[in-house]
């Protein structure tokens, strides 16, 4: 690996957000599809304009994800992996959404398996 490509990590999504994109968070794609559905991951980023501090925002073929924000550090280093570009890229990364609860919170939470997709 050259210098070069060892700092231009990070930019190696080819996909661009339409702009007709909307935000939907885990818990209403959960309700529509259900636990065993797979989105396809396109890209993934970090909205640093957050008003809780930096969030985790995952593309997918049909909208903007609001991803939790335990999952922040993973998807940083995801960001920086060229081996999650190539398989975003191929259409091969996606994720599962499941449900959860603890004894700390009342309530209901969300949060995400990645999963392999396999393409013919």
């Amino acid at each position: 690996m050259g210098i070069a490509s060892k700092y231009n990590k990070g930019n190696g999504f080819n996909f661009r957000v339409p702009e007709s994109f909307g935000y939907k968070t885990l818990d209403e794609l959960y309700k529509k599809n259900g636990e065993n559905h797979v989105y396809t991951v396109k890209a993934l980023y970090i909205n640093k304009k957050s008003q809780y501090g930096d969030a985790p925002i995952i593309a997918t073929d049909e909208c903007l994800v609001n991803a939790p924000s335990h999952l922040l550090e993973t998807v940083n280093e995801m960001i920086l992996d060229e081996e999650v570009h190539e398989a975003a890229n191929n259409g091969a990364l996606g994720f599962t959404i499941y449900s959860y609860s603890t004894d700390k919170r009342k309530g209901t939470f969300y949060s995400i398996k990645w999963v392999d997709i396999e393409r013919e």
